[in-house]
């Protein structure tokens, strides 16, 4: 295995390069952390605890981190915090007490994604250097203008864009451009993947993503064979996209402005990390050298990276819109070094009693006691990582064994449903050496284990007393009730009627002339080409019944390209009259500043569940950039969403004219019905079929879609929470919002108001995180 100069780089006034760009190495272990400082990292990045976006077996103490933060400032390195997880309500006081610890340990820069978090951190900790993460889906110059304004000082780039609209949006705005140069790729557009979370109450916003881009899957018919649970054709991995490597197109992200490179991987390997730094350093190093100097070392480079042990890599969107090498469907897309597939796994009970599987191999790569390999199970897609303990070749034990040899390897502990005929591959992804890396970070947090840092628990709860959290809900309002427990609102049948208002979401201005489930206090049309020309050319005669109720919705990915022609139509509705829009991002309020005084009073701005609204600090937010309704989180599970309204309706009701005022200003809103896309994606591959079912190892059926070049999966069975309805309203939620878009609009139609009336009660359904817990 290719492996870099165990010799130090040091190099003054590290911070960045003689290119002008900064590189950022990831870090989940201390051995991680010091193969980057070793192999020459600008900016190493780790996570923050409880609250990163990568479900790490074992999170940094602040004791840790301190110690790190010294160590890499003693080099000239930058330290900086992934603090970028979604923050439930009973989450924030621990997230503001690491707010508090932050600031004592005076880290370089906090990354983040959560709105509340932005709210608190600019508002209680001004000092604290921020970064918007990817999840916050910055995809355009007015997300990342509107972002800096916010109080960002660096802006991370959604990795769909190509090197030329990074370029535009540098020149546009000057903003402190960060962009992904190696490592995972997500098939969805970060920050909004709702697939791990609905199928699994897992979200990836919250770094707990079980990666089911990562699956195969296999086409079906949407007829009878689909019902049946029948798949056609062989499985592939539809989705699981390539490795993303930058290392040939630097001096073009160079010239496109761009700031600081960035590595994925914190949940990778020391020697993932030291590889794949110092190929990256080199190739940085050598941009002022000579076109021949740089292909030499460029070939080293690449020999560096081919070490790394991870998946096969592509340019991902840099170069075009539509990469050709995105996926590769046919194979896994298991990062590691391929060693085999498995003729046959046995098992067997060992010395202590302790289950133990023998895989029979004929390894194509070699491997030795002490590497770490990772079993996958092609049918399942599910992952078992285990240290190599035990090898034998013909029945002897041997420490170490070479590609085209038939071995037996001892794997401790379970595998998950087996199977009567095992079908697997095993990988290896992280070599021996490890073992006596690891023994030095166990030892380097045994000495810090004593140590503690505490925040400023004033201040703390200064700032809890201000957000109306230091309070508990009375008993009666907590929810979970035991079965056949009256719940309050229950005793007025129609109290959720009165309560709560209607918002229907239709995809098209003809979808107007169908007949509703409900009766409508607001009608929600998207914002496209063919609503506009509908309007255009018939002078909105099929709308003007309705025109006091439309709201306009914008897209939640608004290209560089587009920008212009949303803020013309914009421009054009709002002299025709119409006030109301919904955002599909944050920074799409900045499109209406043009509006008129006289006109400001009638603007009504209001927030899709794209917003990703998981917290009372995140509605405070969100209120005082001039939101007068928003959708909370998709994700919520029942207690969160009770919790989060109890202490905003609470600080709304303070007593005093202004925070009266606050409450008739901002209304919450849930989805209940619809089909909300799981993926939501820019590729549009030649392998994909549009329109047809495809159905998971577990036998769960989806359909593919594009759409206003969106590629998008969603579920054949609808999400729904109109069932609990009323005990919703009891929670004192405004309006309710149902979504016709994700089908035909009968059947849609027809399926909500079956539901709505008591009817669907066998109609299979998913309820996300509901009555159930977000992870």
């Amino acid at each position: 295995m290719a492996s870099p100069s165990k010799q130090k780089i040091c190099r003054p006034g590290r911070g960045a390069s003689a290119s002008g760009m900064e590189l950022l190495a990831p870090a989940g272990s201390f051995p991680a952390f010091e193969a980057a400082l070793e192999q020459g990292a600008d900016a190493i990045y780790v996570g923050a605890p409880g609250f990163n976006a990568r479900a790490l077996s074992r999170d940094f103490t602040f004791a840790e981190i301190d110690s790190m933060v010294r160590q890499a400032h003693g080099q000239g390195v930058k330290l900086y915090i992934a603090m970028n997880s979604l923050v439930k309500e009973d989450e924030l006081p621990t997230a503001i007490e690491a707010l508090s610890c932050f600031r004592q340990l005076a880290v370089d820069a906090l990354i983040i994604q959560d709105i509340g978090l932005l709210y608190l951190a600019r508002t209680w900790f001004p000092e604290i250097v921020l970064h918007a993460s990817t999840l916050m889906s910055v995809h355009n110059s007015l997300t990342a203008k509107e972002l800096i304004r916010l109080g960002c000082k660096r802006v991370v780039l959604a990795r769909e864009l190509t090197i030329e609209e990074m370029g535009a949006i540098y020149r546009k705005t000057g903003a402190e451009i960060e962009v992904f140069v190696h490592g995972a790729m997500c098939f969805s557009y970060s920050g909004l993947c709702m697939f791990s979370s609905l199928h699994g109450g897992k979200s990836s916003l919250r770094g707990q993503c079980v990666q089911p881009c990562r699956r195969h899957y296999s086409w079906g018919q949407p007829g009878r064979q689909a019902r049946s649970g029948r798949k056609e054709g062989k499985s592939q991995y539809l989705f699981s996209m390539n490795d993303l490597c930058g290392v040939d197109v630097l001096p073009e992200l160079q010239q496109a402005g761009v700031r600081c490179l960035k590595i994925e991987g914190r949940m990778k390997s020391a020697c993932y990390v030291a590889n794949t730094v110092a190929a990256y350093r080199m190739a940085l190093d050598s941009l002022d050298k000579s076109d021949e100097e740089q292909e030499c070392i460029l070939r080293e480079a690449h020999r560096l990276l081919d070490g790394a042990m991870a998946r096969k890599r592509s340019t991902g969107f840099m170069l075009t819109q539509q990469p050709g090498g995105a996926i590769s469907p046919q194979h896994s897309g298991n990062s590691g070094l391929f060693l085999g597939r498995v003729h046959s796994l046995s098992s067997r009970t060992g010395r202590q009693g302790k289950q133990e599987n023998i895989l029979d191999i004929t390894l194509a790569a070699p491997v030795a006691e002490g590497d770490r390999l990772r079993l996958h199970q092609e049918k399942s897609g599910e992952r078992t990582s285990f240290t190599l303990r035990v090898l034998t070749i013909a029945g002897r034990r041997q420490k170490s064994a070479g590609a085209g040899e038939r071995v037996k390897i001892v794997q401790r502990g379970t595998v998950k449903n087996p199977g009567r005929h095992f079908n697997g591959s095993l990988f290896k992804v992280d070599v021996g050496t490890r073992i006596v890396a690891e023994r030095t970070g166990q030892r380097r947090q045994r000495k810090l284990s004593s140590r503690k840092i505490f925040p400023d628990r004033q201040l703390v709860q200064q700032i809890l007393e201000q957000l109306c959290c230091n309070q508990n809900r009375p008993r009666q309002q907590q929810t979970g009730k035991r079965r056949g427990e009256k719940r309050r609102g229950e005793g007025n049948r129609r109290m959720w009627q009165r309560d709560a208002e209607w918002w229907i979401a239709l995809r098209a201005i003809s979808d107007l002339r169908q007949r509703l489930p409900v009766r409508p206090a607001r009608i929600v049309l998207p914002l496209s080409r063919d609503n506009m020309d509908n309007l255009e050319q018939r002078g909105g005669s099929t709308i003007k019944k309705y025109r006091a109720k439309i709201v306009w919705r914008l897209p939640q990915i608004m290209p560089e390209s587009e920008l212009a022609w949303f803020e013309k139509q914009i421009k054009t509705l709002v002299a025709q009259r119409y006030f109301r829009y919904e955002l599909g991002h944050l920074c799409q309020y900045a499109l209406f500043a043009f509006v008129e005084k006289q006109n400001q009073s009638r603007l009504e701005l209001s927030g899709h569940y794209s917003l990703n609204l998981l917290n009372s600090a995140g509605l405070r937010a969100v209120q005082s950039l001039g939101l007068r309704r928003v959708l909370f989180s998709l994700e919520t599970d029942s207690d969160n969403l009770a919790a989060a309204l109890f202490h905003w309706r609470n600080f709304c009701g303070r007593t005093g004219k202004k925070r009266r005022q606050h409450r008739e200003k901002m209304s919450i809103g849930l989805y209940v019905y619809g089909r909300p896309p799981l993926f939501t994606a820019r590729l549009d591959s030649d392998h994909f079929q549009y329109k047809k079912i495809f159905v998971s190892p577990k036998e769960e059926r989806f359909t593919l879609e594009h759409h206003q070049g969106l590629t998008m999966a969603r579920s054949v069975h609808p999400f729904s929470l109109l069932q609990w309805r009323r005990e919703i309203a009891a929670m004192g939620m405004d309006y309710l919002f149902m979504d016709l878009t994700g089908g035909a609009i009968k059947k849609e139609g027809a399926m909500a108001n079956s539901l709505v009336n008591g009817g669907g009660k066998r109609v299979p359904i998913l309820s996300g995180n509901f009555h159930s817990t977000l992870v």
